[in-house]
C-alpha cells in the first residue's frame, strides 16, 4: 500500500492480482511494512516495458493523471495498494501460476481485505481475481462489451459497481486481463484504458457531488 493511499488526496485505487509468483523465505521480508519498503526502493522506470509490475504502474497513471497533471508513472507508487487473490505462494519454477486450490482456499479472505483496505476503484488483473470479486460480493450497474474483435484476442471491456459493506457506498470495478497474458492484455490496454479512465473520472466526480 503506497504511503498516500489513505490520505486520499486521489482516489484509493486498488489492483487485485494473481499469486505472487515468488516470495522471500523470511517472513520479516513479508510484512506489509517491508514490502512497501521495497516497492519505494525498487527502480520502478529500469523495468522492462512488458514487466507485469510496470504494467500495472502505468495503467495507475492512466487512470490517475487526470486529477493530477504533474504525476509520473513512477509517483504513482504513492498511492495505489496491490493484493493478491492468493495468500500463499509456491514459488514455481519461472514464476508459473499457483495451483487453484490456493486460489479457492483464499479467497474467503478477500471481502474482508478490500473492507479494510477501504478503496474507491478496484481493478482486477486476471481470471481468479475476478472470480475472486463475483463470488465475493454482488455486481451492480454491470457493463461488459467486445470493442473490437480481432481473431480470438478481443479488447474485452468490463467495469461493474460493488458494495463492500451493505449500504456502503458503492466501488468502481475494473477487470482487465493479466499483463502476462500478452495477446489478450495489449489490445485491451490500447482500447479500453482510455475508456477506464473515463469511467473513473465520472465515478469520482459523482462521488464528490
Amino acid at each position: 500500500m503506497g504511503p498516500r493511499y489513505e490520505e486520499r488526496e486521489l482516489p484509493r485505487l486498488l489492483f487485485l492480482s494473481l499469486d505472487s509468483g515468488s516470495a522471500d523465505p523470511d517472513p520479516r521480508q513479508r510484512t506489509a511494512e517491508a514490502v512497501r519498503e521495497g516497492n519505494l526502493a525498487y527502480d520502478v522506470a529500469a523495468l522492462p516495458k512488458q514487466n507485469h509490475w510496470y504494467r500495472t504502474h502505468e495503467m495507475a497513471f492512466a487512470l490517475l493523471r487526470q486529477f493530477k497533471p504533474e504525476l509520473t508513472v513512477v509517483d504513482t507508487r504513492l498511492y495505489f495498494a496491490h493484493v493478491n487473490s492468493a495468500k500463499c505462494c509456491q514459488n514455481k519454477s519461472q514464476r508459473k501460476q499457483a495451483d487453484k486450490v490456493l486460489f479457492e482456499n483464499c479467497r474467503r479472505f478477500i471481502a474482508g481485505e478490500l473492507r479494510l483496505l477501504s478503496p474507491d476503484v478496484v481493478v482486477t488483473q486476471g481470471g481468479w481475481a475476478e472470480v475472486a470479486i463475483r463470488r465475493s460480493f454482488d455486481i451492480l450497474q454491470l457493463d461488459e462489451r467486445t470493442l473490437v474483435s480481432n481473431y480470438k484476442n478481443d479488447a474485452r471491456y468490463g467495469t461493474g459497481r460493488i458494495e463492500l459493506e451493505p449500504g456502503a457506498k458503492t466501488v468502481l470495478w475494473l477487470h482487465t486481463y493479466h499483463p502476462g497474458n500478452y495477446g489478450q492484455f495489449n489490445p485491451q490496454r490500447k482500447h479500453c484504458w482510455p475508456l477506464y479512465a473515463e469511467a473513473v473520472g465520472r465515478f469520482w466526480r459523482s462521488r464528490e457531488e
